[in-house]
């Protein structure tokens, strides 16, 4: 009871401040309590709707018949909860104003609701002799633009604010205090003015929508549309230079667009907005499954591959030490052939380290940068029968793990370009830390180059520099024909 009895006083004082503003004859040129009805019914849910009714009829006026009273308030009635049921078929229950589908659902809602009880009062009315026929096309007009501008204020804004999380505020106050302040500033400008500058205010309503969401929107809206409205009451601003009904058909339709454009717009930031965090959320969703599939490759290659390679430099060893016992000749034909498949197996080994370091997410975080540059110089070494040596700190390096991911490729390629390029029969990699810095310098005795002759067809420095860019670093390429090459790269320490 002490429910319905405050939503009858909220609907009451809603139709009361819509008698007080901009009347045109019996119809309001502003009509809130559309949008209250529909509100407490579509959030609360239809058992509130006593409260309603209760409120409409301690608003009536009782110089009307009994009956045109009566037929008045079931038609306020029918409006709001036809809309409503129109609001749950398109948009379900939870309608925050944050789709462009919902703004239109409200619109249409409230529409076809006002539809409903502008027919009915214009029918009550016409019957009852308080309009004449020929007022009847423009009574409906207002009374529909009248309920339909009232609810595109009030809907929205109770909707937004009901059901939108409250974390879209968070760090916005003061911007959100500022932008009503703007809107206020504006519309006091624009209906103050002898000036054509109505609409000088969207600017504001533009700024609500893109930077404080429907609840920012529809509350810009709402102090805009007060202020419109108070103003053309008092014969102030652009409205009141035409007669009553014209300067009320303004209004409307000056208090709809600014509803729907701002709504809109708002509902098309708010659907960007999502379908970004979406996009963000599935691709982490995505690395994640990524990173289990590698770990899963990781895990078989090293169950599977690595102990067979393991297994077979065992057996080589065996096979050795067996020649060696039976007294054969190990530099012969068939000793030469172990040497050969212990080789082979020995740098399959290593490359297949270096592979599972690379697919098993966290593991050059836990082994570190230099171990594992070392098991990559290995694995290369072993494969390619050139002379690879890393020299580094045990300690871990002041870096960050995404840091060491980018120097870690960095590496990888330097190294792939001596294999690939250079000719080199040795290469080293020394790797630095001082308080500041930390250097990792890739140097080998190849045939060289020019840097100044490498044009930007050359993909892969230019990739190079991009990644020591992004890590805020430096790289130094020292190089000549014949006198190998030195690649240096610096990057900033980090705290650990």
């Amino acid at each position: 009871m002490a429910g319905v009895l405050l939503v009858a006083a909220g609907y009451y004082a809603a139709v009361q401040g819509g008698l007080a503003l901009l009347l045109t004859g019996p119809a309001g040129a502003f009509w809130p309590a559309t949008g209250v009805g529909i509100a407490v019914l579509y959030l609360g849910g239809l058992r509130w709707w006593p409260g309603v009714l209760l409120g409409d009829l301690l608003t009536r006026e009782f110089a009307l018949p009994l009956w045109a009273v009566l037929v008045e308030t079931a038609g306020n009635m029918a409006r709001a909860l036809l809309a409503v049921v129109i609001l749950q078929r398109l948009v379900g229950r939870r309608a925050a104003m944050d789709r462009l589908e919902q703004v239109g659902a409200v619109f249409v809602a409230v529409a076809a609701g006002e539809v409903v009880s502008a027919t009915v009062a214009m029918l009550a009315r016409q019957t009852g002799g308080l309009i004449e026929v020929s007022e009847m096309g423009v009574f409906w007009r207002s009374w529909w633009l009248g309920g339909v501008s009232g609810g595109l204020v009030v809907v929205p804004l109770a909707l937004a604010w009901a059901n939108a999380p409250a974390s879209v505020w968070r760090g916005r106050k003061v911007e959100g205090a500022l932008t009503l302040a703007a809107v206020a500033g504006l519309s006091v400008i624009a209906f103050s003015a002898d000036q054509p500058l109505t609409y000088m205010v969207f600017p504001a309503f533009i700024w609500a929508a893109l930077r404080l969401g429907p609840q920012g929107a529809t509350l810009a809206v709402a102090v805009g549309a007060v202020i419109a409205v108070l103003a053309t009451l008092n014969e102030v601003g652009p409205f009141v230079e035409h007669s009553p009904t014209d300067s009320a058909l303004n209004l409307q339709f000056y208090i709809v667009f600014a509803a729907l454009t701002t709504g809109c717009l708002a509902a098309i930031v708010s659907e960007r907005r999502r379908a970004a965090l979406e996009l963000a959320e599935s691709q982490r969703r995505e690395g994640e499954r990524a990173a289990l599939e590698r770990q899963r490759i990781a895990r078989d290659l090293h169950d599977s591959v690595s102990q067979s390679l393991f297994s077979t430099t065992l057996h080589v060893r065996t096979a050795q030490r067996a020649l060696e016992l039976e007294q054969l000749d190990a530099t012969g034909p068939v000793g030469e052939e172990l040497s050969e498949i212990g080789q082979l197996t020995r740098g399959a080994l290593a490359e297949m380290r270096a592979l599972i370091l690379e697919l098993q997410p966290g593991a050059l975080a836990e082994e570190g940068l230099v171990a594992a540059l070392t098991k990559q110089a290995a694995a290369l070494s072993a494969r390619e029968g050139r002379v690879i040596e890393v020299d580094g700190p045990d300690a871990p390096l002041p870096l960050g793990p995404e840091v060491e991911e980018q120097l870690y490729r960095l590496g990888q390629e330097a190294l792939a370009n001596v294999v690939k390029h250079a000719r080199a029969s040795s290469a080293t990699v020394r790797i630095a830390v001082n308080e500041n810095a930390v250097t990792i310098e890739v140097s080998d005795d190849g045939r060289g180059f020019d840097p100044a002759a490498v044009g930007p067809e050359h993909f892969g420095l230019r990739s190079m520099r991009g990644r020591v860019a992004d890590l805020g670093g430096r790289l130094e390429i020292t190089s000549a024909p014949g006198r190998g090459t030195v690649l240096r790269v610096e990057v900033p320490a980090q705290s650990q």
